[in-house]
């Protein structure tokens, strides 16, 4: 019995994930890599164990990762087309409700949030991380790997 390759597809959903899950430990904002100024994704998890800060951007901070890391895992393990998509769509969904949530459009009325976010969203997008970008491109790859795969 020979070893089956990976398709091109397979491939591609993977290293979208793997891109996202290292995009995650890099700072998400301006600072030093795997700084003390809450820079990367892996400080929101450690003040998830802290019990300190708001803990509803940590929950969805911890999802994005698990969602990455679970995808790659799926690819690996069990390879399924299904699993795979719906590692790409949680991971997408957690990081744009923690991407709201950081500019504070739950914290008040929706019209209020939508002004708030209309007038921080300068500041909140034009400081992004290296780490912010390799999500994005990462979670984006690994759905369109999903969406063209075969099986």
């Amino acid at each position: 019995m020979g070893k089956k390759s990976m398709s091109s597809m397979k491939l591609v959903e993977l290293i979208g994930f793997v891109l996202a899950a290292v995009g995650f430990c890099l700072p998400l904002s301006k600072g030093k890599i795997f700084g003390s100024n809450g820079g990367s994704g892996l400080n929101y998890i450690k003040n998830l164990f802290n019990s300190n800060g708001n803990t509803f951007l940590e929950v969805m901070a911890l999802l994005v990762f698990a969602f990455a890391i679970l995808g790659i895992v799926v690819l690996l393990i069990k390879d399924v087309k299904l699993y795979g998509l719906c590692c790409a769509l949680g991971g997408i969904v957690c990081g744009a409700l923690f991407y709201l949530k950081s500019i504070g459009i739950f914290d008040s009325g929706a019209a209020k949030g939508l002004i708030k976010a209309a007038n921080k969203i300068g500041g909140a997008v034009a400081k992004p991380g290296v780490g912010v970008y390799l999500l994005l491109i990462g979670f984006a790859v690994a759905l369109v790997g999903a969406l063209l795969r075969k099986k």
